[in-house]
């Protein structure tokens, strides 16, 4: 019996590797082509191509390689009695917490306006606003959410966040459902996006959305790329409506030389490393699950497939 892993990018070429390190005697595969159909029990990847799980009989479950599983599951074609799971790991929601902090403070604190000031040798000094004027607002409020909203608390900053149920945090001011979205809206300075991308989240953060922010509010997107209208967001840095955002995630990957996106002064864009996973956490996981289903136990992070999350 065998795991099949798709190694479509470094970070599973990582997590193949953290594999065959810690489960010397499993056998691993690495290409579809050759498996052998009635061996495969698991699939490991961050996305299919169309028609596969269709050819292993013996198929136990699918393993999303990161926290999201959007990209697994846009194919339609996994079986529905075929669970997905997903990646959970501290180090990633740590380091999303870091990319997050990072951009807010680098936001609040100017660091833009001081690196441009070293370029030019001036010497200017300005005193920041206080932190209570900096509301951070958290769209999505999961694991990852709740590690980012604990990191900034830390730093002194108002916590929001949305959520599609109704959630409670002694941290953070809840709001939840389309009908608290406006006031959850209004008193956000700072926008942090989180969800998980779903036909409800698709495009989401676009003119409407930016129009119910105050004036001059900043838009950090570390969920996905198709979360966001990119013209939308570049018409409402050209109105003054958004004063900036910062985006580690993009419609299209890798982002095109030819984007605007890359040269706005107004804009940082990173490529797609906010939470890059640990390695070996996610290949311990796939590992255990494939005990567990060996054993007929149940498994560990199923996606529901109705939330993609």
């Amino acid at each position: 019996m065998s795991l099949l892993v798709l190694a479509t990018s470094p970070i599973v070429e990582a997590q193949l590797a953290a594999l065959r390190r810690i489960a010397p005697d499993e056998v691993i595969e690495t290409d579809a082509e050759r498996a052998r159909p009635a061996d495969v029990e698991a699939i490991f990847a961050f996305k299919l191509p169309p028609g596969l799980c269709a050819r292993f009989p013996r198929l136990r479950f699918v393993a999303g390689a990161g926290a999201g599983v959007d990209e697994l599951l846009a194919g339609g074609d996994i079986p529905a009695d075929i669970p997905v799971t997903r990646s959970v790991d501290p180090a990633q929601a740590r380091r999303m917490a870091q990319y997050v902090a990072l951009c807010v403070l680098r936001w609040h604190r100017e660091l833009q306006r001081y690196e441009a000031q070293q370029r030019e040798r001036a010497w200017s000094r300005r005193v920041p606003d206080v932190e209570s004027l900096w509301s951070v607002g958290l769209m999505g409020f999961g694991v990852l959410g709740t590690v980012v909203a604990e990191a900034l608390h830390a730093l002194g900053y108002p916590l929001r966040a949305w959520t599609r149920t109704p959630r409670q945090h002694g941290l953070v001011t809840c709001f939840a459902g389309p009908e608290q979205l406006a006031a959850f809206l209004a008193g956000t300075r700072v926008l942090v996006c989180l969800l998980p991308l779903t036909a409800d989240t698709r495009a989401l953060l676009a003119a409407p959305l930016f129009a119910r922010l105050p004036r001059g509010a900043y838009v950090v997107n570390v969920a996905r790329g198709a979360l966001l209208d990119e013209r939308d967001l570049m018409a409402a840095l050209d109105s003054g409506q958004l004063a900036g955002a910062a985006l580690d995630v993009y419609a299209h990957e890798p982002l095109p030389a030819d984007s605007p996106l890359w040269s706005d002064a107004r804009i940082l864009a990173t490529p797609h490393i906010a939470a890059i996973p640990d390695p070996e956490a996610a290949a311990r996981q796939v590992l255990e699950n494939l005990a567990r289903a060996r054993n007929g136990a149940p498994l560990r992070h199923v996606v529901e497939r109705a939330r993609a999350y």
